[in-house]
């Protein structure tokens, strides 16, 4: 007969952020004595992007400004080995958390927050992309401690809300019951190579994206878009009543430290700046700080559109200028790799 597991992971300690993986990973980097600020992790992971995306499957375009392989580029950028696991099956799912946190190891999961409790989420608010840290198991209470995001304590979740939250099915980002290991090696790369490297991937994947739905390009088909929305998403009539209040926690609340992650990599920039010994880096900080307001701008006239549809002409003149401005900034970020 399999003892109760009750163990809180000795030596972790969660610091509370503005985004859910970044504050994830430096909770996870610092348990293996590698200390950074969040941003500083946001920027090593090549984090800033853009995507605006709508398919037949969706029931409205979904706008984001961040990179989608945040955890490879920071694992990758730093010498660190990242394994992203899954599977179809609650019981190994539990098992393999089980296991780790009995090992004394921290445990990075994706889940859906509204079955959380303690998020206090509508049952309709749907997310399976959100990340937290497992770090304590107490199966004589049936319950579990998660480090999340920016709280500042850790949270308690009934083992069966973890269950439901990992293998949720809601689309378009089920968790898919996925959990992280890692492999840090002696040292990591340093500092002056990996935010070198990080910025490089950055500018590379905002300037020459694959595709017109991504990077600086994304920020312009937006422009594009947007104007058609009132019509093509009439405000008023279900399930559209949604998008644009989304849309605007998206850019500016949910997670994005603000202005659609901009101030998050602006603060990165100014620390790199000592790394790479370059005051203009610092500047280039200062200039996304100017960008990240004029995105705060614009989440809130996207919010204000079922009262005031013409919004949408102000709003694409600022996306059209945000584009130009960023491609400025992102281009003169090449002269210090």
């Amino acid at each position: 007969m399999q003892l109760k597991l009750n163990n809180q992971v000795e030596g972790f300690v969660h610091r509370p952020g503005v985004h859910c993986e970044s504050s994830a990973l430096r909770d996870i980097f610092e348990f293996y004595r590698f200390t950074f600020s969040e941003s500083m992790i946001f920027g090593l992971g090549s984090g800033l992007g853009f995507i605006y995306w709508s398919s037949k499957r969706m029931p409205y375009p979904f706008v984001g400004g961040r990179a989608r392989d945040f955890c490879k580029n920071l694992c990758g950028n730093l010498g660190v080995v990242a394994k992203v696991n899954k599977t179809s099956s609650k019981t190994r799912a539990y098992e393999a958390l089980r296991k780790l946190i009995a090992e004394n190891v921290p445990v990075m999961i994706h889940v859906d927050m509204p079955f959380l409790k303690y998020l206090g989420l509508p049952e309709e608010a749907h997310f399976g992309g959100h990340v937290v840290v497992v770090a304590g198991i107490n199966e004589n209470k049936d319950t579990v401690d998660i480090a999340d995001t920016d709280f500042e304590k850790m949270q308690t979740a009934t083992l069966k809300e973890l269950e439901e939250a990992r293998a949720s099915k809601f689309k378009p980002f089920p968790p898919e019951n996925k959990w992280f290991t890692f492999e840090f090696p002696p040292e990591l790369t340093s500092p002056k190579k990996a935010i070198k490297k990080s910025i490089s991937k950055t500018v590379e994947a905002m300037l020459e994206p694959p595709i017109k739905n991504l990077g600086t390009k994304g920020i312009k088909h937006f422009a594009n878009e947007i104007v058609k929305w009132p019509k093509e998403y009439p405000p008023r009539k279900l399930p559209f009543q949604q998008l644009y209040d989304v849309t605007y926690i998206m850019l500016e609340e949910d997670g994005t430290g603000g202005g659609c992650f901009r101030y998050l990599y602006s603060k990165f920039l100014k620390e790199a700046s000592e790394h790479l010994d370059f005051k203009e880096v610092a500047d280039l900080g200062e200039q996304y700080q100017q960008v990240g307001k004029k995105w705060t701008k614009v989440a809130h006239l996207i919010r204000g559109i079922p009262s005031n549809p013409t919004n949408t002409i102000e709003i694409k003149e600022t996306l059209l200028e945000i584009a130009k401005e960023e491609e400025q900034i992102l281009s003169s970020l090449k002269n210090f790799l």
